[in-house]
């Protein structure tokens, strides 16, 4: 009686495995059937959240890469930048060389003793009126001595200090310099507060000049010594009756001086 309830227990567990095996043979199909269909609900959205996260992984490191982009052309940028200033300050150290070298080669020439300075100091509202330059008392700088820029005159030392002097230019409206123009026609030279000069010959009747006339300093003068040049005749002027003036336009440009001459010894 026992042997037979073990025998039929010993069937019971054979029919349930294989009742198991059964079920886990098509539950396996049902299994995927369901994750292939979850797959397919579930794949956009899978897709999409790839996406999104690669594009915010590109986005990041193109934002990285543009940070590293504008550091560097930055650098680039002043690189670039230093490179253009000291360009710049070469050709202005050749540009200084060279008008001093012109300087020295006048002194073959030149039959005045003369110190060469800087201009340190000038007003926009004064362009025509003064300036300041680099010598003073301890240079041996004194009042009225003329001042050259090259070889025009521009103007004569007005105040003297320890080491700097006030330059009043010829340009200066209350300026007025004896003259010579063309074939000896004297006059004078009145400042007009602009690049422009007047010249008023003495006489009208000996006065013939034409445009390109020549004019330097007359010498009948106790400050500017005879022979300086000081521009030619640009414009001719006819005034009330038979009185004329001519307009000269100063030879230099005032916004480029620099380098100045002081004339301290003058032969006459």
């Amino acid at each position: 009686m026992k042997l037979g309830k073990n025998k039929n227990k010993a069937l019971n567990i054979i029919y349930i495995l294989l009742g198991l095996m059964v079920i886990i043979f098509f539950a396996r199909d049902v299994f995927m059937y369901t994750i292939n269909g979850l797959e397919e609900v579930f794949y956009p959205i899978q897709s999409k959240i790839y996406f999104l996260g690669k594009k915010a992984k590109e986005s990041t490191e193109n934002v990285i890469n543009y940070k590293d982009l504008v550091v560097e052309n930055n650098k680039m940028k002043n690189v670039l930048a230093e490179k253009s200033l000291v360009e710049e300050k070469n050709i202005k150290l050749l540009e200084e060389n060279e008008r001093l070298r012109e300087i020295l080669e006048m002194k073959g020439s030149f039959k005045f003793k003369f110190k060469v300075g800087k201009i340190s100091f000038q007003q926009t509202r004064e362009l025509y009126e003064s300036f300041a330059i680099n010598l003073g008392a301890e240079e041996g700088i004194r009042k009225n001595m003329p001042v050259l820029f090259n070889e025009a005159l521009i103007g004569k030392v007005e105040r003297v200090f320890k080491d700097y002097s006030i330059v009043q230019m010829i340009t200066f409206q209350d300026s007025i310099v004896s003259a010579m123009a063309g074939d000896n026609v004297l006059g004078i030279i009145k400042g007009n507060r602009s690049e422009e000069l007047i010249f008023e010959p003495v006489s009208i009747y000996e006065a013939q000049l034409e445009t390109g006339s020549k004019v330097y300093t007359s010498g009948i003068s106790d400050i500017y010594p005879k022979g300086l040049y000081i521009g030619e005749v640009s414009e001719v002027k006819k005034k009330y009756g038979n009185n004329v003036e001519y307009i000269l336009k100063l030879p230099v440009n005032v916004m480029d001086m620099n380098e100045i001459i002081v004339l301290t010894e003058v032969d006459r």
